[in-house]
Protein backbone atom coordinates (compact mmCIF):
# COMPACT_ATOMS: atom_id res chain seq x y z
CA UNK A 1 0.00 0.00 0.00
CA UNK A 2 1.06 3.43 -0.72
CA UNK A 3 2.26 5.73 1.49
CA UNK A 4 -0.56 8.36 0.04
CA UNK A 5 -2.93 5.69 0.41
CA UNK A 6 -1.97 4.97 4.12
CA UNK A 7 -2.15 8.54 5.40
CA UNK A 8 -5.77 8.84 3.63
CA UNK A 9 -7.16 5.85 5.65
CA UNK A 10 -5.58 7.45 9.03
CA UNK A 11 -7.13 10.90 8.05
CA UNK A 12 -10.61 8.97 7.37
CA UNK A 13 -10.25 6.67 10.47
CA UNK A 14 -9.48 10.12 12.41
CA UNK A 15 -12.45 11.91 11.22
CA UNK A 16 -15.15 9.01 11.77
CA UNK A 17 -13.95 8.82 15.13
CA UNK A 18 -13.87 12.36 15.68
CA UNK A 19 -17.64 12.27 14.20
CA UNK A 20 -19.05 9.59 16.40
CA UNK A 21 -17.89 11.14 19.61
CA UNK A 22 -18.92 14.40 18.80
CA UNK A 23 -22.39 13.10 17.49
CA UNK A 24 -23.21 10.42 20.80
CA UNK A 25 -24.32 12.87 23.47
CA UNK A 26 -26.32 14.19 20.94
CA UNK A 27 -27.73 11.06 20.35
CA UNK A 28 -28.44 9.93 23.65
CA UNK A 29 -30.08 12.87 25.02
CA UNK A 30 -32.98 13.31 21.93
CA UNK A 31 -35.44 15.25 23.56
CA UNK A 32 -38.52 14.20 22.93
CA UNK A 33 -41.73 16.39 21.78
CA UNK A 34 -43.82 17.21 24.62
CA UNK A 35 -47.94 16.65 24.61
CA UNK A 36 -49.67 19.54 24.38
CA UNK A 37 -53.13 18.66 24.51
CA UNK A 38 -56.24 20.73 26.05
CA UNK A 39 -58.72 17.30 26.17
CA UNK A 40 -58.17 15.25 29.70
CA UNK A 41 -59.80 11.98 29.29
CA UNK A 42 -60.36 9.54 32.17
CA UNK A 43 -58.68 6.24 32.52
CA UNK A 44 -58.69 3.39 35.53
CA UNK A 45 -55.29 2.26 36.01
CA UNK A 46 -55.01 -1.58 36.87
CA UNK A 47 -52.04 -2.44 39.51
CA UNK A 48 -49.98 -4.76 38.51
CA UNK A 49 -48.59 -7.82 40.65
CA UNK A 50 -45.43 -7.87 42.04
CA UNK A 51 -44.00 -10.59 41.05
CA UNK A 52 -42.16 -13.47 43.12
CA UNK A 53 -38.48 -13.51 42.84
CA UNK A 54 -37.56 -17.71 42.73
CA UNK A 55 -35.94 -19.04 45.10
CA UNK A 56 -32.58 -20.79 45.32
CA UNK A 57 -32.49 -23.25 48.26
CA UNK A 58 -30.49 -21.78 51.66
CA UNK A 59 -27.62 -21.48 50.30
CA UNK A 60 -25.55 -23.45 52.42
CA UNK A 61 -23.31 -25.96 49.70
CA UNK A 62 -25.64 -28.76 49.70
CA UNK A 63 -27.25 -29.83 46.72
CA UNK A 64 -30.70 -27.52 47.20
CA UNK A 65 -28.56 -24.40 46.57
CA UNK A 66 -26.94 -22.76 43.54
CA UNK A 67 -22.93 -24.11 44.54
CA UNK A 68 -22.82 -26.39 41.07
CA UNK A 69 -22.94 -29.72 42.84
CA UNK A 70 -25.31 -31.31 40.79
CA UNK A 71 -28.91 -31.21 40.40
CA UNK A 72 -31.11 -29.97 42.92
CA UNK A 73 -33.63 -32.78 43.47
CA UNK A 74 -30.88 -34.54 45.45
CA UNK A 75 -31.68 -32.49 48.56
CA UNK A 76 -35.69 -33.47 48.36
CA UNK A 77 -37.35 -36.10 50.49
CA UNK A 78 -38.35 -38.80 47.97
CA UNK A 79 -39.84 -42.11 48.75
CA UNK A 80 -38.05 -45.00 46.96
CA UNK A 81 -40.11 -47.13 44.94
CA UNK A 82 -39.82 -50.56 46.63
CA UNK A 83 -40.12 -53.79 44.44
CA UNK A 84 -39.88 -57.53 45.91
CA UNK A 85 -37.38 -60.21 43.97
CA UNK A 86 -37.21 -64.11 44.87
CA UNK A 87 -33.91 -65.64 44.14
CA UNK A 88 -32.66 -69.07 44.99
CA UNK A 89 -29.41 -68.78 47.49
CA UNK A 90 -27.16 -72.00 47.36
CA UNK A 91 -26.29 -73.54 50.61
CA UNK A 92 -22.47 -72.58 50.13
CA UNK A 93 -21.00 -69.09 49.39
CA UNK A 94 -21.97 -65.41 50.31
CA UNK A 95 -24.28 -63.83 47.76
CA UNK A 96 -25.39 -60.58 47.25
CA UNK A 97 -28.15 -59.10 44.17
CA UNK A 98 -26.36 -56.96 41.56
CA UNK A 99 -29.19 -54.30 40.79
CA UNK A 100 -28.47 -52.68 37.57
CA UNK A 101 -30.48 -49.66 35.72
CA UNK A 102 -31.31 -51.05 32.52
CA UNK A 103 -33.48 -48.10 31.57
CA UNK A 104 -35.31 -45.32 33.23
CA UNK A 105 -38.65 -44.95 32.80
CA UNK A 106 -39.60 -42.11 30.13
CA UNK A 107 -35.95 -42.04 28.95
CA UNK A 108 -35.80 -40.78 25.13
CA UNK A 109 -33.84 -42.62 22.72
CA UNK A 110 -30.11 -41.63 22.20
CA UNK A 111 -29.37 -40.67 19.12
CA UNK A 112 -27.25 -42.45 16.36
CA UNK A 113 -23.49 -42.77 17.49
CA UNK A 114 -24.05 -41.16 21.19
CA UNK A 115 -22.01 -42.33 24.11
CA UNK A 116 -23.52 -45.42 25.58
CA UNK A 117 -24.86 -44.50 29.13
CA UNK A 118 -22.54 -46.15 31.83
CA UNK A 119 -24.22 -49.02 33.77
CA UNK A 120 -25.83 -47.50 37.21
CA UNK A 121 -25.70 -49.92 40.00
CA UNK A 122 -26.01 -51.21 43.38
CA UNK A 123 -25.30 -54.08 45.27
CA UNK A 124 -27.86 -55.36 47.95
CA UNK A 125 -26.51 -57.98 50.63
CA UNK A 126 -27.94 -61.47 50.77
CA UNK A 127 -28.36 -63.14 53.56
CA UNK A 128 -30.08 -67.32 54.25
CA UNK A 129 -30.34 -69.97 51.90
CA UNK A 130 -32.75 -71.55 50.13
CA UNK A 131 -35.41 -69.25 48.45
CA UNK A 132 -35.78 -65.34 49.64
CA UNK A 133 -37.27 -62.78 49.20
CA UNK A 134 -35.77 -59.63 49.05
CA UNK A 135 -37.16 -55.89 48.93
CA UNK A 136 -35.39 -53.51 46.65
CA UNK A 137 -35.60 -49.77 47.58
CA UNK A 138 -35.54 -48.59 43.68
CA UNK A 139 -34.76 -44.83 43.26
CA UNK A 140 -37.17 -44.16 40.62
CA UNK A 141 -38.89 -45.88 38.05
CA UNK A 142 -37.85 -48.01 35.12
CA UNK A 143 -35.68 -51.20 34.22
CA UNK A 144 -33.87 -52.85 36.07
CA UNK A 145 -31.90 -56.21 35.77
CA UNK A 146 -31.26 -58.21 38.59
CA UNK A 147 -27.94 -60.66 39.20
CA UNK A 148 -27.51 -63.10 42.28
CA UNK A 149 -23.72 -62.99 42.40
CA UNK A 150 -21.07 -64.90 45.00
CA UNK A 151 -18.96 -62.95 47.05
CA UNK A 152 -15.48 -64.07 46.36
CA UNK A 153 -13.60 -61.26 48.48
CA UNK A 154 -14.30 -57.91 49.79
CA UNK A 155 -12.17 -55.00 50.28
CA UNK A 156 -12.54 -51.30 51.66
CA UNK A 157 -11.17 -48.88 49.58
CA UNK A 158 -10.73 -44.85 51.64
CA UNK A 159 -10.14 -41.98 48.74
CA UNK A 160 -9.48 -38.96 50.51
CA UNK A 161 -11.20 -35.18 49.88
CA UNK A 162 -9.06 -33.55 47.47
CA UNK A 163 -9.11 -29.60 47.51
Amino acid sequence: MKLQNKVALIATAVITGTALVIASPALASKSHPKITSTQKTATTATPTPTPVPPTFGDGDGDFGGRHGHGRGDHNRNFTPITKTVTVDVPATGTYQLLVTEVKPANAPTPPAGAPIRPDHSFTVAVTGTGSQTITLNLPHPGDYKVSLISVVSTQSVTVPATN
